[in-house]
């Protein structure tokens, strides 16, 4: 059975979160050096919505935090 995320954030609730615009984490994830968000609607569709699994935020920030003490 599959697991489920326990929360789906929004853009707005990261920028919040990590202090930093809108823009650049969709300027981080086309790099790819952020996790990619989960689309919801058809991608031709402008109601797509974009969601982020919180777990993979929280990765993503204790591997940097990880490097960050060994640079």
């Amino acid at each position: 059975m599959t697991k489920y995320p326990s929360k789906l954030m929004k853009v707005s609730e990261i920028s919040e979160w990590l202090n930093v615009s809108e823009a650049a984490i969709y300027k981080w994830v086309n790099e790819e050096r952020f996790p990619k968000p989960i689309k919801f609607g058809e991608e031709d569709n402008k109601r797509q919505s974009s969601r982020w699994v919180r777990e993979d935020i929280e990765n993503w920030l204790e591997q940097k935090r990880t490097r960050s003490q060994f640079e």
